[in-house]
C-alpha cells in the first residue's frame, strides 16, 4: 500500500493535517510555493473548538504556554460602553478547553515542531494534477513530479488545487478592508485576558491579548472595489479611529509601521463539494471565511482531526474523503454564512441604523440568537 500523501500548502491546515496523518501511519510530503515557511500574519483567536482540536494533536498544553488564555470577551460601542459579554471561563468549564489569543507564527512553529516523518519541500509551485483510481500525481513549475495515495489541497483562499477541481468557484468581496498589527502593550486587559471588539459606524476595532504584554489588533473599514489599492499610514489610521475609546489609539500608535498589514476581505462562496476522487480540499481552500467569528484557523484544525478520523474508520481512501466531506460541509457552510452576515451587520455606517443595532444587542433582542450561534460554533467537539 502506498502510504505517501501529498499536501499542497504549509499553512495551518497543511501542517495540522500532516501531523494528524503521521499519527495514523501516513508519510506526508508538504509542498509550499514560497521558499520559506510563513513568519507573518499577526495573531488569531483560537476558540474552544480550536483548542479542542489541538488536544487531539497533543499540543494543548504547549499552546496554553505560548498564548494568552482569554477569560472574557465583550462587544463594545466605539465610546467603550458594553453591549454584550461572552463568559469565556464558563465556556471553558462547559466545553473542556480554553479560548486563547496566539501569534500565528507561534501556532505555525508548534505544529511544525511536532512533525517527525513529514518531508517539507519549499519553493514548489503546483502547475498540474493527474489522478486515477489508485494514486494522484502532482507536477510543479520547477519540473518536479511526485505521486501519492491521495492529495490534500491546503493552499488557502487562492487555492491552485481548488482551481483545478472547481474552476468556477467564486470569491466574494465583503465590502470592507482590514488592518492588522501586534504591539507591545500592558494594561488590565492584557493581564487578565480580556478581549473586545468595538463597533463604530462602518468601522470596527478588535483587541486580542496574545501574552500579558503583547496585543494583536485588527481594524476594519468599509471600502469599494475601485478603492482596493488605497492605503493609509499608521498616523492616518490612528486618526481614523480617534473617536474610539482607549486603548485603541494608544495601541495603534505603539505598533511599529512594519508590523501593520492591510488586507481586503474576501470569502469563498460555499461549495457543494470539496473533493473529486482522491483529491480533497481542507481549510481556507475549502471554506475560506471572513474573519468576523475568529473561526478560520479553528475550522482548519477541526478539518485535520476529522480527516484523519475518517481515514481510520473507512474501508478505502475514496470512502474516507467522501465521509469527511459529508461530515464537515454543513458546519463550514453555517459558519461561513454566519460570519458573512455578522460582518454586514457590524459594518453598518448609517447613524440611525448603527444606533438601533447597538440598542437591540444591549437590550437583549438579538443577543440570545447570537449566543446560540456562538455556542453552537464554540461548543463543537471533534
Amino acid at each position: 500500500m502506498n502510504n505517501k500523501v501529498l499536501i499542497i500548502g504549509a499553512g495551518i491546515s497543511g501542517l495540522a493535517s500532516a501531523l494528524m496523518l503521521e499519527k495514523i501511519g501516513y508519510a506526508p510530503v508538504i509542498f509550499e510555493k514560497s521558499d520559506r515557511l510563513r513568519n507573518e500574519g499577526g495573531g488569531l483567536t483560537l476558540w474552544s473548538n480550536g483548542t479542542d482540536a489541538l488536544h487531539f494533536m497533543d499540543l494543548l498544553e504547549e499552546t496554553y504556554q505560548n498564548s494568552k488564555i482569554m477569560k472574557e470577551s465583550a462587544l463594545l460601542t466605539s465610546s467603550g460602553k458594553t453591549l454584550a459579554t461572552i463568559p469565556l471561563e464558563e465556556l471553558a468549564t462547559t466545553y473542556g478547553t480554553h479560548t486563547v489569543g496566539i501569534l500565528r507564527t507561534k501556532l505555525h512553529h508548534l505544529l511544525a515542531s511536532k512533525l517527525e516523518n513529514t518531508e517539507m519541500k519549499l519553493g514548489y509551485k503546483l502547475v498540474e494534477l493527474q489522478e486515477n483510481n489508485e494514486e494522484v500525481t502532482a507536477r510543479f513549475e520547477n519540473g518536479h513530479e511526485e505521486t501519492g495515495a491521495f492529495l490534500v489541497g491546503a493552499d488557502g483562499i487562492h487555492s491552485s488545487v481548488r482551481n483545478h477541481l472547481f474552476p468556477n468557484s467564486v470569491l466574494r468581496f465583503s465590502g470592507y478592508e482590514a488592518w492588522r498589527g501586534t504591539a507591545p502593550h500592558t494594561n488590565s486587559y492584557t493581564k487578565s485576558g480580556f478581549t473586545f471588539e468595538a463597533w463604530g459606524k462602518g468601522l470596527r476595532f478588535g483587541f486580542v491579548p496574545v501574552s500579558s504584554s503583547i496585543v494583536y489588533w485588527f481594524a476594519t473599514r468599509n471600502t469599494s472595489e475601485n478603492l482596493l489599492k488605497v492605503d493609509v499610514s499608521r498616523e492616518e489610521l490612528a486618526h481614523m479611529y480617534r473617536q474610539f475609546a482607549e486603548p485603541v489609539s494608544t495601541v495603534i500608535k505603539a505598533t511599529p509601521e512594519k508590523d501593520i498589514t492591510r488586507k481586503v476581505i474576501y470569502d469563498l462562496k460555499p461549495l457543494q463539494n470539496w473533493s473529486k476522487g482522491r483529491i480533497v480540499l481542507i481549510g481556507d481552500a475549502a471554506h475560506a471565511t471572513t474573519p468576523n467569528l475568529g473561526q478560520g484557523a479553528c475550522l482548519a484544525l477541526e478539518d485535520s482531526v476529522i480527516l484523519a478520523n475518517m481515514l481510520e474508520q473507512s474501508t478505502s481512501i475514496s470512502e474516507a474523503i467522501k465521509n469527511f466531506e459529508k461530515k464537515r460541509i454543513k458546519r463550514a457552510k453555517f459558519i461561513v454564512n454566519s460570519s458573512w452576515v455578522y460582518g454586514k451587520v457590524t459594518q453598518i455606517e448609517n447613524t440611525l441604523m448603527s444606533h438601533a443595532r447597538n440598542m437591540l444587542v444591549k437590550n437583549g433582542y438579538s443577543i440570545q440568537k447570537n449566543s446560540n450561534m456562538m455556542y453552537r460554533i464554540i461548543g463543537h467537539k471533534v
